[in-house]
Formats: C-alpha cells, sequence, structure tokens
C-alpha cells in the first residue's frame, strides 16, 4: 500500500435512519497497528434477520458491495481491512427489509495529517465524569475489549499474506495448482483445453467454497485472485486471463 494509506480513520456520526427507537445503532471501533488497520462493527441486533447489502462508499464511488451475510463474523460483527483504502470520506450503509438501515460516517486522513484536536484538559474537565466505555451486542451482552485479539489476529494476517505462494502437481495438460499460506493449503484442479481457451483452474463456487476449502466466504475472491495473478505471472506470461463463478480460464 501507499504509505499515504497509513493515515489515521477517525469515526464521525452513526444513525439508524428512519428506524424506531428500539433498533439501536452499530458499536464502531478503529484500531491501528503499524501496517495493520481495522474497522471493526457490531450490528445492534443479528445479522441473519432482515439485513439486505451493505456497501462502502468513498464520497459517490461505490468500493464494496455485499451481502451482510457474506461479512458477518459470528452474528453481529463485521470487520474491514481498511489499510487499502485511500484518504478521503466514507460512508457505510446496511439497510434492513424494514425500511430503515444504519449508516456510519467516517474520515481517512493522510499519512502525518493532523487529526482534530482533543478538548483542553480544562474542557473535559467541565465534563460531567464518565465511566469506561462499555460495549454491548443486541442482546445486551458486555462484548469484551478485543485489542489483544486483534493485535494477534493481524500479526497473524500480515504473516499469512507475505507466507502465501503457489505449488504445481502434474502439468497444465492435467494437475493441480495448490494454494498456501500460514492458515490453509487449498488444492485447484486445473487441464489443458483448446483453442481459444488454453488453460482452466476449477474453484468451487461461492455456495460451495467453505466446505471446499475450509477458508471463509470473505477470503474467497483474495484468494482466486491471488491464484490467478500468480500462475499467469509464474506459468503464463503471454496470457490473460478471466475470472468466472467456476473457473480461471486463460486465453
Amino acid at each position: 500500500m501507499p504509505d499515504d494509506y497509513e493515515g489515521e480513520i477517525v469515526v464521525g456520526e452513526i444513525l439508524t435512519g428512519d428506524g424506531p427507537p428500539k433498533t439501536g445503532v452499530p458499536t464502531v471501533k478503529y484500531v491501528h497497528y503499524a501496517g495493520a488497520q481495522q474497522l471493526i462493527l457490531w450490528l445492534p441486533q443479528s445479522g441473519y434477520h432482515g439485513y439486505g447489502e451493505l456497501t462502502v462508499a468513498r464520497g459517490d464511488d461505490v468500493i464494496e458491495q455485499a451481502s451482510v451475510r457474506s461479512r458477518l463474523n459470528g452474528s453481529i460483527q463485521i470487520i474491514w481491512d481498511t489499510l487499502p483504502w485511500s484518504p478521503g470520506d466514507y460512508t457505510i450503509a446496511i439497510p434492513h427489509d424494514e425500511g430503515w438501515r444504519h449508516e456510519v460516517r467516517l474520515r481517512k486522513y493522510h499519512a502525518g495529517e493532523a487529526l482534530p484536536s482533543e478538548p483542553t484538559p480544562e474542557a473535559a474537565a467541565e465534563e460531567e465524569p464518565r465511566g469506561p466505555i462499555v460495549y454491548r451486542d443486541g442482546f445486551g451482552n458486555v462484548i469484551p475489549d478485543l485489542d489483544l485479539d486483534i493485535r494477534a489476529h493481524m500479526r497473524q494476517e500480515v504473516g499469512r499474506r507475505f507466507a502465501r505462494r503457489l505449488e504445481y502437481e502434474g502439468t497444465f495438460r492435467a494437475g493441480t495448482v495448490v494454494y498456501i499460506d500460514g492458515a490453509y493449503r487449498i488444492a485447484f484442479s486445473n487441464e489443458m483445453c483448446g483453442e481459444p481457451m488454453k488453460c482452466s483452474i476449477d474453484v468451487p463456487t461461492a455456495a460451495h467454497w467453505e466446505m471446499a476449502t475450509g477458508a471463509p466466504l470473505s477470503m474467497r475472491d483474495e484468494i482466486i485472485t491471488f491464484v490467478a495473478e500468480r500462475v499467469q505471472r509464474e506459468q503464463a506470461s503471454s496470457w490473460r486471463y478471466e475470472i468466472t463463478d467456476r473457473s480461471i480460464d486463460f486465453y
């Protein structure tokens, strides 16, 4: 990522537009370490009940659109790796079938850019005393402070990305392309084809991905794209590829 993408994120307004008061609003937390960032959102109720497709937009440009179900970690938690996000103003919108939606507005600053100033000690002293922030899920259960878990997860994730590679078994005529990283080893079969397609690598559909690979559906696009780009670089530099729902096809 460009160095400028290391800038901090400041979470702004969090609301539930047109929603009944009992619905509540999401809880959002941002965690930043050198070379790694995460934005964590907890829905006020189960993400499997009535939510549609979420969108993440930078200004007028939609950078992600996906079903809430496909992005859940558990029943209420959604995590974004925000390091690839360029500086700017973002809106996360999560609509519900009942006609209301959650919105989270935030700004990612340029690396080294000054953040909004904190209240002076005098101003802070004038505020009413408050205890520590307690995060709760949609059922009122206390959500533990996850800083240590997030730090360990990010170390593992960074290590996984640096360690990933491909191994090849057999030949392009009939063989296997094996994706390997620190957590997963996934075999994709390949075979030669007639013109104009030269070779095809089979990949599980989204519906069968987790059962076939053991990897979460949220990693599917990342892994398939890595396989396509690395095979092109290592074995077929003069060919182009197309990714379909079931295959990576080289021409």
